[in-house]
């Protein structure tokens, strides 16, 4: 009967410590920002729509369920937050995603006139951080960081 009780004891350690190590076996994708339209204004808001590319580096499909993530423009924070997603990046492959973001421009205000100093520029610096929640067992959100230039003429 001891001898029972220590196997069952072996195969639950070595299932748990096999699980722990899962979130290490999801290389880390590459969360770019594409682009940046401004969808709607009023006296007090503005809402733009980010377009976000992403390239999964892993033999298998990632299915993202959540996306976190902020956007800082010029070392200015422009936005952040925390969006449920629905979509899959195909192994090897690249996929798009969008999301919808609400500014309130008195809030905002001396962020927006610092980057808009000296008229709109052509193209503006960005870093993007955040996380990728994906629909695969015993994985932790996959963190990304990414710094770039975009340009916002187009």
């Amino acid at each position: 009967m001891n001898d029972h009780r220590l196997f069952s004891c072996i195969v639950a350690v070595l299932i748990f410590s096999g699980c722990a190590g899962t979130a290490t076996l999801v290389d880390t994708p590459q969360v770019r920002l594409t682009s940046v339209e401004l969808e709607a204004m009023n006296f007090s808001r503005q809402t733009f729509l980010l377009g976000f590319d992403v390239s999964n580096p892993n033999p298998f499909p990632l299915p993202v369920k959540k996306v976190s993530y902020r956007v800082m423009f010029d070392d200015q924070r422009f936005a952040g937050g925390e969006t449920v997603a629905a979509f899959t990046v195909p192994a090897g492959g690249d996929d798009a995603f969008q999301i919808s973001v609400d500014i309130d421009i008195l809030n905002s205000a001396t962020h927006v006139s610092s980057l808009l100093r000296g008229g709109v520029p052509d193209h503006v610096s960005y870093e993007l951080q955040g996380s990728l929640t994906v629909d695969i067992p015993f994985t932790r959100p996959i963190p990304f960081t990414t710094s770039g230039v975009i340009d916002v003429q187009r």
